[in-house]
């Protein structure tokens, strides 16, 4: 039966603007008020759309919330892919490195997606499902570009990769430090990007220590 408020879906919307501006509604109203205390109503009106137009393009405020966190998911791994796919394997390996590594820090701690960490942490018990779909569309998805960008060097014989998987999860590690985890107690170094400097080329070095070839010298990082 279909509810009063909720027209059928149309075909096309997925990448309308107005489902962006929903979205876009969406992502301020759950971050500001968590999923239960959060409606519809103020997710519309935060849009500037009816009510209507988000039931359009959305069945429920669990799809929404849904939609609204995995999206955010996938545009922080297609801009980590399109780094790395401008990223060609060649010229020194340490400042190659160093500039993904620095790229991929700004982008996980952008406040966007600290947002959209916080929020998934406190829904998860709610949405178990969530935190399955957004760990394949985020971390898991960003782990997999890493060592597909890594196996390239390990192709060119820079790195000597026994697991390129492993490794590629092992740099994204190494590169966030302990960064990561002060974004989510609201407690990051200002200013910001010297620490993302100084974090990145520790790990640089730690990482070509372990996987360099004779070709790729780890560079000594600054204090």
């Amino acid at each position: 039966m279909t509810h009063p408020d909720k027209p059928a879906r149309p075909c096309g919307l997925e990448h309308s603007p107005k489902r962006r501006q929903i979205l876009a509604g969406a992502r301020e109203v759950f971050g500001e008020m968590g999923f239960e205390r959060a409606s519809v109503d103020q997710v519309a009106a935060r849009a500037g759309v009816s009510k209507a137009t988000v039931y359009n393009h959305f069945l429920d405020k669990k799809t929404l919330f849904v939609a609204c966190f995995s999206e955010e998911a996938d545009e922080l791994r297609d801009a980590l892919r399109c780094k790395l796919l401008r990223s060609e394997p060649d010229g020194e390996i340490g400042p190659a490195l160093q500039a993904v590594g620095e790229h991929l820090v700004s982008l996980v701690l952008a406040p966007a997606i600290v947002a959209l960490y916080r929020n998934t942490a406190a829904e998860i018990d709610r949405f178990p499902e969530l935190g399955a779909l957004l760990y394949e569309r985020g971390p898991a998805a960003m782990h997999a570009a890493m060592a597909e960008y890594l196996r390239r060097w390990h192709d060119i014989g820079a790195l000597d990769l026994p697991d390129v998987y492993a490794a590629g999860v092992q740099f994204f590690l190494l590169c966030k430090g302990d960064l990561a985890v002060r974004s989510q107690f609201g407690v990051l170094p200002d200013p910001l990007e010297p620490a993302i400097v100084a974090t990145v080329q520790r790990a640089v070095h730690v990482f070509l220590a372990a996987y360099g070839t004779a070709r790729a010298q780890p560079a000594e990082p600054t204090s």
